[in-house]
């Protein structure tokens, strides 16, 4: 399972970056499916993939994926399998202007993840 940054280091990332007075909201959305085949094709579609450091880089067994496929059908709830998505939304004040980074359009900043670090 991977380990998602919290909303609040984002915003600390964005005063690291320079930025004034940070706003982050979040919102949930839950889609659902008809089986779990149909999430994993989706997720592989966005470009989801397991981050974590120190996990298996080997392909899941039959039998793990398996047992994964039983255990979510305990999720079921009127015939459709649940996945909820957090969308974490900012903004914030760049006092001195833009930032610009190269290729970049005059108005966007960007901050790499490797910048954002958690909270101990």
């Amino acid at each position: 399972m991977n380990r998602f940054i919290d909303m609040h280091d984002l915003g600390d990332a964005l005063v690291r970056a320079g930025f004034a007075e940070p706003v982050l909201d979040v919102e949930r959305y839950t889609l659902t499916y008809d089986d779990a085949r149909g999430l994993m094709r989706d997720l592989k579609a966005i470009g989801a993939h397991n981050s974590t450091a120190g996990r298996a880089r080997g392909l899941t067994g039959k039998s793990a994926l398996a047992r994964m496929l039983a255990a979510y059908e305990g999720f079921r709830r009127a015939g459709k399998l649940p996945a909820t998505y957090e969308v974490v939304f900012a903004q914030a004040w760049c006092p001195t202007g833009p930032i610009r980074t190269k290729g970049q359009p005059r108005a966007e900043t960007v901050v790499p993840i490797s910048q954002i670090r958690r909270r101990n």
